[in-house]
């Protein structure tokens, strides 16, 4: 206690003697958060991986447009229909990491050899992640990724043919990781029974996930395919979002890929990135404690308004899951998670779908109508409904963002070391007094 008291006064003469001022930032055109001043981002590579678009720019303002999101040139609604009903993730991966999407043979073979890889090494899971409890499972995740350089032969190889190896071989364990790391806290945080299952070739990689992290190992047809989806629009999101930057980051200094992953697995893990719908689930919890499931559309626009008007559930005047920093008129994630979200209620029965629909219309119009700026719904607002409906523990909510997003981590990593291949190197200013 004593040496908190030291530490204290310490660190408050630290916030007299360092305070930076505000207006310091405009004095010499700093980026902050790398945005410029009209809210578009600055340009720091080229990719053709993912492309996110939202708005366009026109004498240097930025002008809503109907959103989109390419993987590889394809837009993820028709990347969706190209599924024709069948499991897409895996699809998916091979489109991000190779550039086209497969063929019938090309598909067949490379679900083959994810689901060769399911498995963690021997001995991975008893004395790598059941030894070692940890109340965030992001955390427990990140340490599991990094322990498998151990378990490589030649992990610091980082040619481009070796970071697809390995990158796939990452790609399949995550769910097994993820699992494992929920049963762990369950069990020896949460004092709960623990149950190990281990993963079935036969299944698909979103089937392998629900089989792996349900006691008793049973899902349905549809639930599987709404995870699968969920998985497809979380798989990428250019090389922009704040993880895939970090990984290309670290990765500019040649380090290893399961020191990227995980250095991406610990930017996902914050609050201002990953984690978003569980700040819907409780918003709309709120909402439903406050007026009820019956509730008519003035009682919801009295409710909006306090929320805007900082009067009610965190009094931040936002209304989460409502806007997004590129999407202005439309965000397709959202669009496509709405409709699975549709067929997944009439087999849970549940009233919610339709509360969170119309809440999502009226609190769009009461948004704009205080910006006077376009918006609309995103993806988190209804992928937090899909994993209530699906019985996912919150605990899950992060992991299952990072089990989808590796193969897009690992996509711009490879592709940022082929083709740029330098290391970040800003430049920061000096702005304190010389002593």
């Amino acid at each position: 206690m004593k040496n908190d008291y030291f530490l204290l006064e310490k660190y408050h003469d630290m916030l007299e003697d360092g305070a930076i001022a505000p207006d310091l930032y405009d004095k010499y055109d700093v980026k902050r958060g790398l945005r410029n001043n009209n809210g578009t981002g600055v340009l720091v590579g080229l990719t053709k991986v993912a492309e996110v678009s939202g708005y366009y720019v026109e004498n240097d303002q930025k002008l809503p447009k109907e959103g989109n999101l390419y993987y590889r040139g394809i837009d993820i609604k028709e990347v969706a229909k190209m599924a024709g009903g069948n499991f897409g993730y895996e699809n998916t991966c091979f489109l991000l990491l190779f550039g086209h999407y497969p063929n019938q043979t090309e598909s067949k073979i490379f679900q083959q050899v994810i689901r060769d890889q399911y498995e963690l090494p021997e001995g991975f899971l008893e004395n790598i992640i059941l030894k070692n409890p940890s109340k965030s499972l992001m955390n427990h995740m990140t340490r599991s990724i990094l322990s498998l350089y151990s378990f490589d032969d030649d992990p610091d190889n980082i040619d481009g043919f070796e970071l697809i190896k390995k990158g796939v071989s990452l790609i399949s364990k995550m769910p097994a990781i993820m699992a494992y790391s929920l049963q762990t806290k369950t069990h020896y945080l949460d004092h709960d029974s623990l149950h190990i299952h281990f993963p079935k070739k036969e299944y698909s990689f979103a089937e392998n996930i629900l089989y792996l992290s349900r006691n008793d190992g049973k899902f349905t047809e549809l639930e599987a395919k709404t995870l699968d989806m969920c998985l497809m629009v979380h798989a990428d999101h250019g090389g922009g979002n704040n993880s895939a930057f970090v990984g290309t980051v670290v990765s500019s200094t040649l380090t290893d890929i399961y020191s990227m992953i995980a250095a991406s697995m610990c930017s996902l893990k914050g609050p201002r990135h990953g984690g978003a719908n569980m700040a819907v689930l409780d918003m709309m919890k709120a909402v439903i404690d406050e007026v009820g499931l019956d509730a008519t559309d003035d009682e919801l626009r009295g409710v909006i308004q306090k929320l805007l008007s900082k009067e009610f559930f965190d009094c931040s005047g936002l209304i989460y899951g409502i806007g997004h920093a590129i999407y202005t008129n439309s965000d397709p994630r959202a669009d496509l998670l709405r409709d699975v979200a549709k067929e997944l209620t009439k087999e849970k029965d549940s009233k919610k779908f339709e509360y969170y629909y119309r809440f999502e219309k009226l609190a769009v119009e009461a948004l704009k109508k205080k910006t006077g700026k376009a918006c609309c719904v995103n993806v988190d607002f209804y992928s937090g409904l899909i994993y209530e409906m699906l019985n996912i523990p919150r605990d899950l909510f992060i992991p299952l963002f990072s089990v989808a997003r590796v193969v897009g981590w690992v996509s711009h990593d490879i592709e940022n070391l082929l083709y740029s291949n330098k290391i970040v190197r800003p430049a920061t200013k000096y702005v304190g007094d010389k002593k």
